[in-house]
């Protein structure tokens, strides 16, 4: 009988190697990936001088702390044990409120007053010019491209932390009773200047115990699908109204409700558990167009963070816009069969022929509005020493050095050896080439 034990045990600890060997060289079993932001480490490359140096055997233990077999369950399991028994997770910007909401730091940071520091350095007044200029700057942009019909607005979303104060974090090292919000700052700003805006803090804020559904979820960061859907249908009402176009029409379905769709939990994606948090009801709307042939598809481009996914994941844009490029954070391009970064476009030609450019950016980003893309438009368009818009002859000569690879290929790489954006640089030259033509 104990040799009949040992024997099972001897099998089984046989089966488990062996099952642990072919997981770790062939996969067999599929695993649900785990989510967040992880450094890939490749298989080292077996030679003579890697062996020599020692290299293979210190890249190949690196390699395989990240390529254990079933590494995904083992973490989940990890993560379980310490989220069940402690209530604590070891990914340290998602902070857990009140009945176990979940909040990014920076929302935290920024309701307590403490986001500017992160971004600008000095005084409160100091800081207050800074916004001012960028609004300043924002609206001489906006006004410069009515020119060729093209509007430009900012559309504002209030972070989690706006709407649902009450489930923060009970903790005060973020407060800084001298700080200010930029919120608070552009929205005056642009009320003075006339900067077009759309504001869906006071909406939310108003909507938030009047409508059926959550504006945002316990588990997410981003504003919920459904609150993106009815926000958006005003949002082309807005459009509509600076501009006199007609565009299409969208009918909002009834809400109704099922399982979680992205990113309504993608905060809760990020602690890799084996079970759910506490889950409420999830509610959708779905969207359709209603077609109208006196109605025009006009061109979007959107620069902004990432809640205008929740957007593009319901709706079908492609049906209301000709074209609809996403330039997040003005450096990745999506949803443009050509170009997969901002530097690679011909910038000029871009919004001089868009209909509309949204600046699409919730509380917290609105430190860094817009990412630089009114700085580079400016560089293009306005002309600091006359202090008026660029000539035409000017534009023209921009236009021509964006159209041409082999022009615009050295002046992206004079600007690189300059240390100047890529615009401001286009716009030197074409002064340098018209001067040139006026002298000669």
């Amino acid at each position: 009988m104990k040799n009949k034990l040992h024997n099972t045990l001897l099998i089984i600890t046989l089966v488990l190697f062996v099952l642990l060997f072919v997981q770790s060289v062939y996969h067999p079993i599929s695993l649900k990936s785990l989510r967040g932001v992880f450094n890939e480490v490749k298989k080292p490359e077996l030679s003579y001088k890697t062996l020599a140096d020692g290299s293979y055997q210190r890249d190949f233990e690196e390699y395989q702390q990240y390529h254990f077999a079933f590494r995904e369950w083992a973490i989940r399991l990890y993560n379980q044990y310490v989220w069940t028994f402690y209530h604590k997770t070891y990914n340290s910007w998602i902070l857990i409120g009140k009945d176990d909401w979940l909040y990014e730091s920076d929302f935290v940071q920024d309701h307590y007053e403490s986001m500017i520091y992160k971004w600008f350095n000095g005084d409160v007044e100091g800081k207050t010019r800074e916004f001012n200029k960028k609004a300043e700057n924002l609206y001489k942009l906006q006004e410069i491209l009515k020119k060729y019909n093209t509007y430009v607005f900012v559309n504002i979303i209030p972070g989690k932390d706006v709407i649902y104060p009450e489930n923060l974090p009970e903790n005060n090292w973020y407060f800084n009773p001298d700080g200010v919000h930029a919120y608070d700052l552009y929205k005056r700003r642009f009320d003075e200047l006339g900067v077009n805006y759309v504001d869906f803090v006071e909406v939310f804020k108003d909507k938030k115990d009047k409508v059926g559904y959550p504006l945002f979820y316990q588990t997410g960061t981003h504003w919920s699908n459904i609150a993106s859907v009815h926000a958006f249908d005003s949002i082309m009402r807005y459009m509509e109204s600076i501009s006199g176009l007609n565009m299409q029409n969208v009918e909002i379905g009834e809400q109704y409700t099922g399982n979680v769709r992205e990113p309504d939990d993608d905060l809760e994606q990020l602690f890799n558990l084996i079970h759910h948090i506490k889950r409420d009801s999830y509610y959708y709307a779905d969207t359709r167009i209603i077609d109208d042939s006196t109605a025009i598809k006009p061109k979007l481009i959107t620069i902004g963070d990432s809640y205008f996914w929740n957007i593009s994941y319901n709706y079908n844009l492609g049906g209301i816009f000709r074209e609809y490029p996403y330039w997040y954070y003005n450096t990745t391009v999506y949803f443009d069969p050509y170009h997969n970064s901002t530097q690679d476009l011909n910038f000029l030609d871009e919004i001089c022929n868009a209909d509309f450019i949204m600046l699409n950016y919730c509380t917290v980003q609105l430190y860094n509005l817009a990412n630089g893309f009114v700085d580079n438009a400016l560089a293009l368009l306005y002309d600091d020493d006359t202090n008026a818009p660029m000539s035409d002859e000017i534009i023209d000569i921009e236009r021509r050095i964006y159209s041409d690879p082999e022009w615009f290929s050295s002046v992206k790489e004079k600007a690189y050896n300059n240390y100047i954006p890529i615009a401001k640089q286009v716009a030197l030259d074409a002064k340098y080439v018209l001067n040139q033509q006026k002298n000669n």
